[in-house]
């Protein structure tokens, strides 16, 4: 790996209690940003960087995850505490940020969670909820957060850019997103608060110790806006093996003894002044988006973008599109789902 070179390793380990012989690996979960733990035989810690080769530096931003995670680790939130940012450009060409390590598993798909009982399942969800309602109760606006990102208006805003960009790279017509898009501009709910977004909240987004919570991972997604779109992210993957073509085919929860939906959302009220009445919409909302990441990768997949690729890779991609799609253009979608 090229990243780490001799004279970045020595300069690690003067700003970190680390030696400049450190190893390290890179975690396999994640979506964007490339995660390392970097140790020695004393001590662990992660390294976040963009990916390598060209990207947009808005979606990358580094220092921007850097204050994210800093503000809500110093107001007691469950978040990894930021050691150092590296941001002068000699050493490396990109940005990139260190933080404690947390020891714990990260229960990244059904098969990691069928090491857990149903017992120990249930913990997990109650902590699960609860450092989600922790996020969202935090006062960002009284915080060094407040110009994280524009306060109102968020869900609108959201579906017009992500709409705008898929309309960019549109190779096909998929009637069932069509459908959705307009469901979704037709019912927009009311914001009821300004909060933290965090942005892809999921069971392989955090870490897990002793069947409680103690971190909630990857913030590049964060932003400020309405909370409650992050309860659509954690309803509409909260999936069990009775539903219906679902396109999360690698939930945690497929492992069977979890909490049900309408657990979930009671745990949420329990610890949140915000009511859940829209709750069909922020999962529609989740589906939908998630629709277009899948149409996104896919065009690239076929256009080569990610070099050699397997036929029936890109065919999956293609398909879960359509899986995504049909559950957010469903009328119906949280009778079906609960």
């Amino acid at each position: 790996m090229d990243f780490f070179t001799e004279k970045l390793k020595k300069y690690i380990s003067s700003v970190i209690d680390i030696s400049e012989d450190f190893e390290f690996e890179q975690f396999q979960v994640g979506r964007s940003n490339i995660t390392f733990k970097i140790f020695d035989d004393s001590n662990a810690f992660v390294l976040r960087r963009p990916p390598f080769g060209l990207k947009l530096e808005s979606a990358h931003n580094m220092g921007r995850e850097y204050k994210i995670i800093k503000v809500l680790n110093e107001n007691g939130l469950r978040v990894p505490k930021p050691l150092y940012l590296y941001n002068k450009k000699e050493l490396s060409q990109d940005d990139f940020y260190i933080m404690e390590f947390i020891d714990g598993v990260t229960i990244a798909n059904n098969h990691v969670a069928d090491n857990y009982k149903a017992t120990e399942k249930n913990k997990i969800t109650k902590s699960f909820i609860k450092a989600l309602s922790e996020i969202h109760n935090f006062d960002v606006i009284s915080s060094e957060l407040n110009d994280l990102g524009k306060h109102e208006n968020y869900v609108e805003r959201q579906i017009n850019r992500w709409n705008k960009q898929f309309q960019s790279q549109k190779v096909r017509e998929i009637n069932e997103l069509d459908s959705a898009t307009k469901l979704l501009l037709n019912n927009i709910p009311s914001q009821q608060t300004v909060g933290i977004v965090h942005g892809d909240y999921r069971l392989d987004n955090v870490r897990v110790r002793d069947n409680q919570v103690v971190a909630v991972l990857d913030w590049e997604l964060c932003t400020l806006g309405d909370p409650l779109a992050d309860m659509g992210t954690v309803i509409a993957s909260w999936n069990t093996k009775k539903e219906k073509d679902s396109p999360f085919i690698y939930s945690p929860t497929l492992s069977g003894g979890f909490p049900t939906r309408e657990d979930v959302i009671e745990l949420y009220l329990n610890n949140s002044n915000l009511d859940l009445n829209d709750i069909e919409f922020y999962t529609r909302l989740s589906f939908w988006k998630h629709a277009m990441i899948m149409e996104g990768v896919y065009i690239r997949y076929s256009m080569g973008a990610y070099g050699k690729t397997n036929e029936n890779e890109i065919e999956s991609f293609k398909n879960s599109t359509i899986k995504f799609a049909n559950k957010a253009a469903n009328k119906n979608l949280l009778e079906e789902i609960t």
